[in-house]
């Protein structure tokens, strides 16, 4: 039985991002997998360790610099690592890139694909949206809890809403986007990192794909990225002079109330 996690290159939550011209540079940003994929990762990694016969694939649509990172998901325990890295695919929506990823998981015949709920790069929360919607399978985003049930073909999952939590059911195969919180992501032991020296890695390419480069690409993105900006510089803060502290808060209360009006 064959699990998928797709997996994406982000910018590390902690870096300090700068522009060159009117775009973002990552040039010398350190790049990380993105977070919420772990969380969809440990989700497989759970299910394989329940049965020894189950296959975790991570997949990719990203640069073959990304080898580091995505090899971290075999340390983790996942068997394979795919990355498809083609220049066409440069300047490729969410849409564009679901379109590659369910090719490959075409070929891969997955039962459950997890991923992450958003990348925490542009926030969008598209692609394994998109992904389910080409394989026409089932998807339940944002999940907290998973329970599968491979002898029936079923499974139940519960996501989180103003409302309350969304107990959901549905059948599989189906593509699941994980919500921090889902599970406590593991760590890798040395022995896990010097196994996955040896597991497969592969880097394909559009056509290893079987996907036309028409199909792709910055020509067929639906939204394009006009110009990046710093937020506007924040203003300085203002103190508030007097003698005794009961003049300080008077004048705080006429601030807030005459200048800021929020009172």
């Amino acid at each position: 039985m064959n699990l998928a996690v797709i997996t994406k290159l982000v910018p590390d939550t902690e870096a300090r991002l700068s522009l060159a011209g009117d775009k973002v540079d990552l040039s010398d940003v350190e790049m990380v997998i993105n977070p919420f994929d772990e969380y969809g990762l440990e989700e497989a990694l759970k299910i394989k360790d329940a049965d020894e016969s189950v296959k975790v694939y991570a997949l990719m649509v990203g640069p073959e610099s990304a080898r580091k990172q995505v090899v971290n998901c075999l340390a983790l325990g996942a068997d394979e690592a795919i990355v498809v890295d083609d220049e066409a695919i440069d300047g490729a929506n969410p849409l564009a890139v679901a379109e590659v990823l369910a090719a490959e998981l075409k070929k891969l015949d997955p039962v459950l694909v997890f991923a992450g709920k958003q990348g925490v790069d542009y926030d969008w929360g598209l692609t394994a949206v998109a992904v389910a919607q080409k394989l026409n399978w089932p998807h339940v985003g944002v999940v907290k809890q998973f329970t599968p049930d491979f002898a029936a073909k079923t499974f139940t999952a519960v996501t989180e809403s103003d409302e309350g939590d969304l107990a959901f059911s549905g059948s599989l195969p189906a593509v699941i986007t994980a919500e921090k919180g889902l599970n406590t992501p593991r760590y890798a032991s040395l022995k896990g990192i010097m196994k996955a020296k040896k597991k497969p890695f592969a880097v394909h390419k559009l056509a290893d794909a079987g996907v036309g480069a028409a199909a792709v690409g910055a020509d067929r993105a639906k939204v394009e990225e006009v110009q990046a900006t710093h937020p506007p510089a924040r203003e300085p803060g203002r103190i508030i002079q007097g003698e005794e502290i009961a003049d300080r808060v008077c004048e705080l209360v006429r601030v807030l109330r005459e200048e800021a009006k929020v009172l």
